[in-house]
């Protein structure tokens, strides 16, 4: 009886040291976690997720089994402090959009997708050009979708319907990922047109020389994706770890600095596969000159194959399409901006796995057009578009400025109008001096009113420098001759089209204003009227934007508040364009 005792108080002892341990270390897990989250409320993170901090546990892409990855719905894709946007988030679809998306398209609503990777995303410097251009980033205002809708709806607009260009465009996807993405997500949206803009992703994809290649096996997820769905070991870990990394804030924690969306502008994401097998290419035997030319053709040949099936996806659907190839650097004969000799000096991208980034893009950009002739689907190429410019066209290998941006858009809606809306050019859709288009009208002017030179050097300063900072323009009109408006003199009579304005914060917004232009400082006519209904808050402090639907010719500019105006005007920018 006493050893049943003895055995029963020592499995009894057992047990509580068992429920002791595992309630120690559960409130050690406990307090880390909490810890962890509290630590990451202070970090940049939790100034980003303020709003949600569950947010801060996801990362900005997540796996996707059907395409590789996409973007996470609510998660951070873009900032650039330095310009004075606010944080950038995916909708709810994963767009880069501030704007929801529904499944079910209004009626009132003409919808267009402009897909493609990096550069129809906007991504902006990264790599080795990232610190070179200052984390030069673009925000959503300047993406190509979002100019196109602006151009569009002012040059094009459509009766009964608002022009809606979402940028569904995904960093790193190449046309693998388009061809799976379009019946898998978007045609779930309806998109009544649909813009490709690529070309540059499948440089790495096809430049790597080895006999057992396989397009679909090259994407940034994919070997995670594949090692998961083997059941293997490895395969446990890598679920676990992801699993850990969105569930928990302490993995999170631990994970800091890791993270895609933290190293964004400092480095470039990189493909997985690419990483992985560039050991293995280089400890292979070299092939000959021949055998690489035969395996990169062949590698080009497949992805002509998935461009055709993915041009005949959208055709089948009766939906409108056109295939933008998207300029590149090494292969440019543009007059180089001092920024764009600098880039061009550094290692980049050239070469992918010894093969020339410029002789492979040739390539595959002729083939795609002679593809395009062949299977009748619609082919722009601008891979040498910029060839006559030369303004800063190229952040780093591939991805372009705001001012080219612009062009691009310009350039991509005057194909929508002819070969979609059927409708004939006028003569300001041309794009005849294209470094014009880049110049930043009221940056360079003179200061008319306000009058003196403080307020004068003030306004220089703090609001015409391109982009609106921590540094504002306040000027309070005095004495019986004051007005409260701003006169700019562009020194030079330009056609003018496009106007931006932020104001210091939402109590110095006025509710109406006026913007007015003049040849001789006597005859003012009105550009356009807006209203606090129409502002934007694209940067931090409100913003306005027009697009005219024909420019005008002017050389004086006039901001006027004329309704609900502060006696003490704030304005952080203030800019006009071609």
């Amino acid at each position: 009886m006493k050893t049943l005792t003895r055995a029963l108080i020592y499995v009894l002892k057992f047990c509580f040291y068992c429920l002791f341990l595992i309630v120690a270390v559960g409130a050690l897990l406990y307090g880390l976690e909490k810890f962890s989250e509290y630590a990451l409320g202070k970090s940049y993170l939790g100034m980003v997720y303020h709003h949600d901090m569950d947010m801060v546990r996801k990362d900005a892409i997540q796996p996707v089994s059907h395409y590789d990855y996409d973007f996470t719905p609510g998660a951070c894709v873009e900032f650039n402090i330095l310009k004075g946007n606010q944080y950038e988030y995916a909708n709810n679809a994963g767009f880069r959009e501030p704007r929801e998306i529904s499944r079910e398209k209004p009626d009132d609503e003409y919808r267009i997708f402009l897909t493609g990777g990096s550069t129809a995303f906007g991504l902006g410097a990264i790599g080795e050009a990232a610190p070179m251009t200052n984390h030069y980033s673009i925000e959503y205002r300047e993406t190509i979708s979002h100019v196109m809708e602006m151009i569009l709806n002012a040059t094009a607009p459509i009766e009964g319907k608002k022009i809606k260009v979402y940028n569904t465009a995904v960093w790193g996807h190449s046309y693998q990922h388009l061809l799976i993405r379009y019946p898998v997500k978007l045609r779930q949206y309806k998109p009544d047109l649909i813009i490709s803009l690529d070309g540059a992703n499948e440089l790495p994809l096809v430049s790597k020389l080895i006999p057992e290649w396989n397009y679909f096996h090259e994407g940034q997820y994919n070997n995670i994706i594949r090692d998961i769905y083997s059941y293997s070991g490895s395969g446990l870990a890598s679920y676990l770890t992801l699993w850990l990394k969105n569930n928990t804030f302490l993995m999170t924690y631990l994970w800091a600095g890791q993270d895609i969306f933290q190293e964004l502008n400092v480095r470039a994401p990189v493909h997985k596969g690419v990483v992985d097998s560039a050991l293995d290419v280089a400890q292979t035997k070299q092939p000959s000159v021949e055998d690489m030319s035969r395996m990169l053709d062949g590698n080009i040949d497949t992805v002509i194959r998935v461009i055709e099936d993915y041009s005949s996806a959208i055709q089948n659907d009766g939906i409108p399409h056109i295939m933008a190839l998207q300029p590149w650097l090494y292969m440019s004969k543009k007059p180089f901006s001092p920024q764009e000799k600098a880039i061009n000096e550094l290692p980049g991208f050239k070469h992918y796995y010894g093969v020339p980034s410029d002789r492979a893009y040739k390539l595959l950009v002729d083939k795609i057009v002679a593809s395009a002739q062949k299977r009748n689907y619609f082919v722009a190429d601008f891979s040498d578009y910029f060839d006559d410019v030369s303004e800063w066209v190229f952040l780093d290998w591939c991805h372009l400025t705001s001012g080219a941006n612009f062009l691009l858009a310009k350039e991509l809606s005057n194909l929508v109008k002819e070969h979609v809306f059927q409708r004939p050019l006028a003569p300001a859709d041309l794009t005849h001096d294209k470094n014009s288009f880049f110049w930043d009208l009221a940056a360079a002017s003179k200061v008319v009113y306000p009058d003196t030179e403080a307020e004068r050097t003030s306004l220089s300063q703090n609001a015409l420098r391109g982009y609106p900072t921590e540094a504002v323009f306040e000027f309070t009109p005095k004495g019986n001759d004051a007005k409260s408006e701003i006169i700019l003199d562009m020194q030079k009579t330009y056609p003018f089209s496009r106007i931006r304005i932020v104001w210091g914060d939402e109590e110095s917004t006025p509710e109406e204003w006026e913007i007015s232009y003049s040849t001789d400082m006597n005859n003012w006519q009105t550009f356009v009227k807006g209203s606090i209904n129409e502002i934007d808050w694209y940067s931090r402090w409100p913003g306005y934007e027009y697009y005219a639907a024909e420019p005008v010719q002017a050389r004086y500019l006039k901001y006027q508040p004329t309704k609900g105006s502060n006696s003490t005007m704030k304005l952080r920018l203030i800019s006009a364009y071609r």
